[in-house]
């Protein structure tokens, strides 16, 4: 018989100690609300209240605030800051920055005001963090308690920004979000209170981070002003050269400020682009966008909008006056109303005239002789009250900026001949956009025999342009020549206000942009033309004897002040 196996005795487990987790140290909030409210302030202008932050105090008691600049935008100049001991102060806007939304005030002076640090380090999401501001217009300190939901950069802002559930509420903006050891992490700034698909929600509040605060600081202290496009604005920083293009949001919000992304450039002549998305179906709201320029700052600007439950454009002239005032209006042909829509906008400027295009569509001609001859130009929307969603955006691509550049200046003499030909003379460049002037002196009286003059553009060989003239039987024609292919006839149509006295003067404008033209006659629109044929670009000119065996040997037209800007961007 085999030995039993033995059976192996069980060894002993260790007997576990048991280890206390350490029971994490109970935040004192009053000492910790006693530590921030002394630099925490009220800002407030005559139309709207926020928040502020004391973030320096200079031996003499002079402190540096730092709040959000759509709080003081609209009136820049008149601010009064709030202590929390109740001292009242005259407020002093050091620079802003409007695409990040922050401005830095200087205020003197007092012995209570203290600083409080600025993080330089981003908090961790889940972190406990803390607001302390003015929420609707109240006269003390509010502090409420939440986390860091998220960090997140916004690069068509430029900056930071912590996402909280912290409650906030109108007045809490420029206000402190800081954390357990009294360091500011960021300036609140906004609340979302409805997704992007218009679902209300709660908890999303958003602050600009301090990494963004201390980086912008000292520009900001140094008194420069940069993307202020707000109407209240007293000075613009300059940009040299064309702007853009940038791409962006628009953040709709409750302020009933008009939302703006300013160029930074002081122009009274120029160009301006850019695509814009529509934020949101028509069921859900009205929305409008389109340009702010010559804004001079003091509320002294021009405004070109479009809007979808109208579906018009309209034209604002604000010169300084409580409210703006319609200039001008009409049908935008061609606005995309969808959700999904995306609708391309283009102004050109030129002296007391100005022209608007939808989707390669002429749609308006303005009015500029009122106003301030340059100013900053912005992308805008919610200019109408009510054309704003809080939460929503309106999304813009292809905003840039550039000033006409004169090709042409000449006057001279146009000889009638019989070899068959259109005298024409010619402009330098091969400008696709263009606006093009000419003083036409009449050879003789329209009675004693045929005449005409105008202009040929986007010439891409000796038989290969458009052409648009007028003649002396008072109608203008626009035609398309194709080189080998012949002649396509355009359109035509009457001249009413054409002067047919032998040595009597006509000036004929013509604008192009695009697939569209417009042509002008003695300074009154007469036609708009289709362009979508032909080349896209080529030569400018002015002619005669379009009208083939309607030209007088021996006869001349003389012609002055023939000027060309091209309106293409010109090459870096």
């Amino acid at each position: 018989m085999p030995p039993p196996t033995p059976t192996p005795a069980p060894t002993a487990d260790p007997t576990p100690e048991n280890t206390a987790t350490p029971t994490p140290e109970p935040i004192d909030l009053v000492a910790l609300a006693a530590l921030v409210r002394p630099s925490v302030v009220k800002v407030s202008t005559d139309t709207a209240v926020g928040s502020g932050v004391i973030v320096e105090v200079d031996d003499s008691g002079k402190a540096v605030v730092v709040t959000n600049f759509h709080v003081i935008e609209d009136d820049p100049g008149n601010v009064r800051v709030l202590s929390e001991d109740g001292g009242s102060y005259d407020a002093t806007l050091l620079g802003s920055d409007g695409t990040k939304d922050l401005a830095a005030l200087s205020v003197c002076c007092s012995e209570s005001f203290q600083a409080v640090e600025l993080s330089e380090t981003r908090p961790a999401q889940g972190a406990d963090v803390f607001t302390m501001g003015y929420p609707l217009d109240s006269d003390s300190t509010v502090m409420t308690r939440g986390i860091v939901s998220s960090m997140n950069f916004d690069a068509s802002l430029d900056r930071w920004e912590v996402q909280t559930d912290a409650s906030l509420n109108v007045g809490n903006s420029g206000g402190a979000l800081f954390t357990a050891d009294g360091d500011v992490v960021g300036i609140t700034a906004f609340v979302i209170r409805e997704s992007g698909t218009g679902v209300p929600v709660e908890g999303v509040g958003f602050a600009i981070g301090s990494e963004t605060v201390l980086a912008v600081l000292p520009t900001l202290k140094a008194g420069v002003r940069v993307d202020d496009p707000g109407a209240g604005r007293d000075t613009v920083t300059d940009t040299p050269g064309p702007f853009g293009p940038v791409e962006g949001y628009l953040r709709h919000d409750e302020d009933e400020f008009i939302e703006e992304h300013g160029a930074g450039l002081l122009r009274g002549d120029f160009v301006v682009a850019a695509e814009f998305h529509n934020p949101y179906p028509a069921v859900i709201s009205g929305w409008d966008y389109g340009f702010l320029f010559r804004d001079a700052g003091q509320n002294n600007y021009h405004a070109v909008i479009v809007e979808n439950i109208s579906g018009m454009w309209f034209h604002y002239l604000r010169d300084g006056a409580d409210e703006a005032r319609l200039v001008g209006s009409g049908q935008a042909s061609g606005l995309w109303l969808g959700s999904e829509g995306v609708n391309d906008l283009r102004l050109a400027a030129l002296g007391d005239q100005g022209w608007l295009f939808l989707n390669d569509r002429a749609i308006g001609t303005l009015d500029l002789s009122g106003g301030a001859a340059e100013g900053n130009i912005s992308v805008i929307t919610g200019f109408h009250d009510g054309n704003e969603v809080t939460g929503r955006s309106t999304r813009f691509r292809e905003f840039s900026v550039h000033e006409p550049q004169s090709i042409g200046n000449r006057s001279g003499v146009l000889d009638h001949t019989e070899d068959g030909f259109i005298e024409r003379s010619l402009a330098a460049g091969s400008p696709s956009d263009f606006i093009a002037v000419a003083t036409f002196t009449n050879p003789n009286a329209g009675s004693a025999g045929w005449w005409d003059y105008g202009f040929t553009f986007r010439g891409s060989g000796p038989d290969s342009y458009h052409g648009v003239y007028v003649g002396s039987n008072r109608e203008w024609d626009h035609f398309l020549r194709g080189g080998g292919s012949g002649t396509a006839s355009g359109r035509s149509g009457r001249v009413l206000n054409l002067n047919t006295r032998e040595d009597a003067q006509n000036t004929l404008m013509l604008v192009v942009v695009g697939e569209a033209g417009l042509l002008y006659v003695n300074g009154e629109q007469v036609s708009a033309l289709d362009l979508r044929e032909g080349a896209a670009h080529g030569s400018v000119g002015i002619g005669s004897g379009f009208f083939e065996g309607g030209r007088l040997p021996g006869q001349q037209t003389y012609y002055s002040d023939f000027r060309v800007w091209s309106l293409d961007r010109a090459e870096p």
